[in-house]
């Protein structure tokens, strides 16, 4: 009698945890109490990193209502951070973060409330040369959010911080990367005419012959038309291009171009903030 009791109450027991052990857990609302341990972080650049990085989960799990509170939270981050604890660059890549991530959420007007914070950072950086290596992070948010006439706008400003840049092969490369971004806006003309502030006449020609290969190339990608003959010229011929001589290229000339590799610092999340 008291062994079939025993057993019964063992059986029972087990099903028991096996019942607890088979619930399933609530994944979003486990997020969002970590939103909520992140906003007790005392470090401002840790605290928004992982503020952002909860959202950029929310909105991939499809819950962009959540993502568009921990994105108030963040933005709260920053500004009551003071410039010692974000500073310039924290602070820039942090607002623009906010306009990606809440375009995500499908929230526009916070987006656009964002973008006009980062743009009101860049444009109290001095000296003027300083913003220089921010314009391509903040232009393409212009881009997505305002169109490409605002974005023209933003590149042709930033055409007069470029010119005071004293080193010649920082400011040239400044000039072909906001050129490049003109090109892609569909306003070559404004193009040159950035180009045109550098009075080589031959480097200008070498820049141009440079984004016409480099945009053969991508055109190429994008088509999906690498066969033999683009990776020849990926693998060889690109070694002579202008571009390649121009990346390589260390010093100032009237017939060779000066460095001009990649320009600028990256203000996107995911450069910035994300962690996988």
């Amino acid at each position: 009698m008291f062994r079939t009791l025993h057993l019964v109450l063992v059986l029972l027991a087990l099903a028991g945890c096996q019942e607890r052990r088979s619930t399933a857990l609530d994944p979003d609302r486990l997020l969002h109490m970590a939103g909520e341990e992140a906003g007790q972080v005392k470090a401002p650049r840790e605290r928004l990193t992982r503020q952002l990085n909860i959202a950029n989960r929310q909105i991939e799990n499809g819950r962009a209502g959540e993502a568009r509170q921990t994105l108030s939270a963040a933005r709260e981050t920053i500004r009551q951070a003071d410039r010692d604890a974000l500073g310039e660059h924290d602070r820039l890549s942090g607002w623009i973060s906010l306009c990606e991530l809440s375009r995500g959420a499908g929230d526009a007007a916070f987006a656009n409330a964002s973008l006009d914070q980062a743009l009101a950072v860049l444009n109290e950086l001095n000296p003027h040369p300083e913003r220089c290596q921010y314009v391509l992070g903040v232009e393409r948010e212009v881009r997505a959010l305002r169109g490409e006439r605002e974005a023209v706008r933003l590149l042709t400003t930033a055409s007069d911080w470029a010119v005071e840049i004293p080193a010649e092969g920082t400011r040239r490369s400044a000039f072909l990367a906001f050129a490049e971004e003109l090109c892609r806006c569909g306003d070559y003309e404004a193009a040159r005419g950035m180009l045109r502030r550098d009075a080589d006449a031959a480097w200008r020609s070498d820049a141009l012959t440079a984004l016409s290969d480099r945009a053969r190339v991508e055109a190429q990608a994008m088509a999906g038309s690498w066969g033999s003959k683009a990776v020849a010229y990926s693998a060889s011929e690109a070694q002579s291009s202008p571009l390649a001589t121009m990346e390589r290229s260390n010093t100032s000339s009237s017939s060779r171009p000066v460095r001009v590799g990649p320009f600028g610092k990256p203000l996107d999340f995911r450069s910035n903030y994300y962690r996988p």
